[in-house]
């Protein structure tokens, strides 16, 4: 049987579901790591997933996924001497972000 995926808000259904499985995993990374001592390794692994789903949403058209995800990887470029005094806010903004990420529409933007 032949089965045609159709699109969904003019993307394919194959790159709406693998952001959002992507987005889930970016998630449970992030938590992980602000549970953590936020080690340079695990933040770097975090980070590049971070720039990958926003060059995703760049690619696209999904403006308001980028710009949350940019702010989420401009967070997680600070390195864990930069984070420490400012741990508690970074850790709120991050959980903020990533709450809306999940909760955006997946559409393009105008």
């Amino acid at each position: 049987m032949n089965t045609v995926m159709r699109s969904f808000n003019g993307c394919p259904v194959d790159l709406v579901l693998t952001f959002a499985k992507a987005s889930v995993v970016l998630e449970g990374a992030v938590l992980d790591l602000l549970r953590g001592e936020w080690q340079e390794d695990s933040r770097r692994l975090v980070h590049h997933m971070a720039h990958a789903l926003r060059q995703a949403a760049h690619r696209a058209g999904w403006w308001d996924r980028e710009s949350a995800l940019r702010v989420i990887e401009s967070l997680l470029a600070l390195s864990a001497a930069e984070s420490l005094p400012i741990r508690k806010p970074v850790g709120d903004k991050l959980r903020y972000l990533l709450t809306y990420l999940m909760n955006v529409p997946t559409c393009r933007s105008a």
